[in-house]
């Protein structure tokens, strides 16, 4: 079976291609997509992502975000 040049199979990735990319492991791939984090598409038994997500999701902050703690003390009204 040949493949044209027209078709955007080179823009498609196999989740071990994905994991490949990502420095993670292939459950840890269908994990995200499970989740939602990463948007594949399901073609028969196998799950394809796009190049374009993978970008996405690695230029995605990481970690919990940035929140100065506030200098204002706290009363409990425990101690009113």
């Amino acid at each position: 079976m040949t493949y044209s040049a027209d078709n955007n199979s080179s823009d498609l990735l196999s989740v071990t291609e994905t994991a490949q990319l990502l420095g993670v492991t292939r459950q840890r791939v269908h994990e995200l997509i499970k989740n939602g984090q990463i948007i594949a598409c399901k073609l028969g038994r196998y799950y394809y992502i796009e190049t374009a997500e993978v970008d996405r999701y690695k230029n995605q902050p990481t970690g919990k975000p940035y929140q100065p703690r506030s200098t204002t003390m706290k009363i409990n009204s425990i101690d009113n």
